[in-house]
């Protein structure tokens, strides 16, 4: 039986078209699925725009349409993008769907009757944009004359020319009174801290788990789940005059998915009840992984697990504290939470100002796909904040993929069609590959020399690579393939079949050579395919290799890894990677 895999991004705002930290989450998401799902796992993946916002109101109202229509018109731009990349997201969900307020309605009224959600009035600062409540220490000081933004501090104070605003949209947040719904966010603290006790991965990284902690460990209050201004969203099924706010709508939508399932075709307007990809029932292997910023790590590590507590009932009560169950608990809670920091673009924050915000689909138009894929998973490790330098994102791309893989694969086709080989090019690599030549070859990784043996590189490089990505360390799986096609290259470098092949003594050592190049250029683009799918279908079918895309579609990676191979490569192979020249 298959393991269970899911994976969700969080579900956009609708407001804008997707940039290029939209597309950093999605692409994380979509490369961790994909080699999921090649590995024999049965899995799904959620991506989606969170839409019951007041905001939509007033972007409609701009725009003379209806709430609906315009909100219809975002999503279709939305998906626009993700379909552009091909991400193999299986269901798309928008939180206006009527399964979605089934669920939180169901959500809603459960935990209202088991007095976890109580109305209050409360007055306080309110960004309709960040649709969220503000204290002092969210927000920043600006110079409205200069546009400055500097901290709050007491030797500043409010006046004509100076404002308290939010740091994310630069506007005054409105101050309200009204009367709202609260979840009991409190009642949940002892229960979350055996949570984190007893669930030492539940964040990662791990630095970013330990500022949960402290959070939870220093101070914690209920929140708001309505809003009595607001007339777009679900309505409280307790009191119709309210609709639920932001976090307790949206953070549901991991379970819509599950609960009102499409069932691995994003198309299908018919939903399944695959709730067993959230619930982990008797000998139920699942593994649930969130992928989000850290601009929303709380909201998942602190407020979505109390969520499911109460809705679930996930405790025992011990004199009158709510415990945590590790009995049952854990099987309705998702596994991990995978956190990324922010980057800036040319050490500049994005800003349509600057004119230096990327637009995933505009970019790779005038470069390509795999130009932002590559650089934006291999310049550093996605836990760190980091820089897009553009200079160095067209260097990275034109070394590794350009030069470095281009030449290997355009070197292995032109001359083993020089060859003329009748039946392909084959070896028995993998029963008698002993040749002296290779005896001279050092292949050098993690200062551990050793003897350049196909067979046992092969071995290796495939551990080291699932054991990297296994972990989520994109980065370091990229840079073990291209550190071993830079080895690659320097063998093919030193043995020149290209002079061996003018000497018909030589004949067998220069297939021998091919061979090596083909078989690694094979093992590196299987492992390559989560990353870049479309061009790594592109280098199969030039090695003559039949049908591979959809045979690792089809969970035969681990067959395909070990397969004795008849490389027939007919035709000189298309330019796959284009060099770009600096601007």
């Amino acid at each position: 039986m298959k393991e269970k895999f899911y994976i969700t991004t969080p579900i956009y705002y609708w407001n804008g078209i997707p940039h290029v930290w939209h597309f950093y989450t999605s692409c994380i998401a979509n490369v961790i699925y994909k080699y999921n799902k090649i590995y024999w796992k049965d899995s799904r993946f959620t991506t989606g725009i969170d839409e019951n916002s007041q905001k939509a109101v007033i972007k409609a109202n701009e725009a003379g349409m209806e709430v609906m229509d315009y909100l219809d018109s975002m999503a279709i731009e939305h998906k626009k993008v993700w379909d552009y990349f091909n991400f193999d997201y299986t269901d798309f969900i928008r939180t206006t769907s009527e399964r979605h307020h089934k669920v939180v309605r169901e959500v809603l009224q459960h935990c209202f009757d088991k007095w976890d959600i109580y109305e209050w009035e409360y007055e306080g600062m309110y960004c309709v944009w960040c649709e969220s409540f503000k204290k002092d220490e969210d927000l920043v000081f600006r110079n409205k004359t200069t546009n400055e933004t500097f901290p709050i501090s007491d030797k500043v104070k409010e006046s004509d020319n100076i404002e308290k605003v939010c740091p994310d949209h630069l506007k005054k947040p409105d101050t309200i009174k009204e009367k709202n719904y609260f979840f009991r966010l409190t009642k949940y603290q002892t229960w979350l801290e055996e949570f984190y006790q007893k669930n030492p991965k539940f964040v990662n990284p791990d630095f970013r788990y330990n500022e949960v902690k402290a959070f939870v460990s220093r101070w914690l209050e209920d929140f708001s789940i309505s809003r009595e201004t607001n007339t777009f969203g679900i309505k409280l099924p307790f009191d119709d005059n309210q609709v639920t706010y932001v976090w307790f709508d949206a953070l549901f939508n991991y379970y819509t998915s599950c609960k009102y399932s499409r069932a691995w075709n994003k198309e299908n307007t018919d939903f399944v009840d695959e709730s067993d990809f959230w619930i982990k029932k008797d000998n139920n292997s699942l593994k649930v992984l969130h992928c989000i910023g850290k601009d929303i790590m709380r909201f998942h590590a602190i407020f979505w697990p109390a969520m499911l507590a109460s809705y679930f009932d996930l405790w025992k009560e011990i004199d009158w504290v709510l415990h945590f169950d590790e009995e049952k608990d854990f099987s309705y809670l998702p596994d991990e939470i995978l956190t990324w920091g922010y980057f800036t673009v040319d050490w500049q924050k994005m800003s349509k100002t600057i004119g230096n915000v990327i637009e995933p689909i505009s970019y790779s138009e005038k470069y390509n796909k795999e130009l932002l894929t590559l650089y934006m998973l291999s310049a550093f490790t996605i836990w760190r904040d980091w820089d897009y330098d553009r200079k160095d994102a067209i260097l990275t791309y034109n070394a590794k993929l350009a030069n470095n893989f281009w030449n290997l694969l355009n070197r292995a086709v032109v001359l083993t069609m020089k060859l003329d080989l009748e039946n392909g090019l084959y070896s028995d690599i993998y029963e008698n590959w002993y040749s002296s030549f290779y005896d001279q070859s050092q292949l050098n990784y993690n200062n551990n020399p050793f003897e350049w043996d196909i067979q046992w590189s092969i071995k290796f490089y495939n551990e080291e690579y699932s054991k990297y990505l296994s972990n989520y360390n994109l980065k370091d799986s990229l840079d073990l393939s291209f550190k071993f096609l830079d080895e690659l290259n320097n063998f093919v470098t030193k043995k020149e079949p290209w002079t061996l092949m003018k000497d018909d003594s030589k004949i067998e050592e220069v297939k021998q050579i091919l061979y090596t190049i083909c078989e690694w250029l094979r093992q590196v683009s299987m492992n390559l395919y989560p990353f870049f799918p479309e061009k790594m279908s592109e280098v199969f079918t030039s090695l003559g290799l039949v049908g591979y895309a959809e045979k690792l579609e089809s969970w035969e990676f681990e067959a395909l890894r070990v397969e004795k191979v008849i490389y027939d490569i007919k035709e000189k192979a298309p330019i796959l990677f284009e060099k770009f020249d600096l601007e």
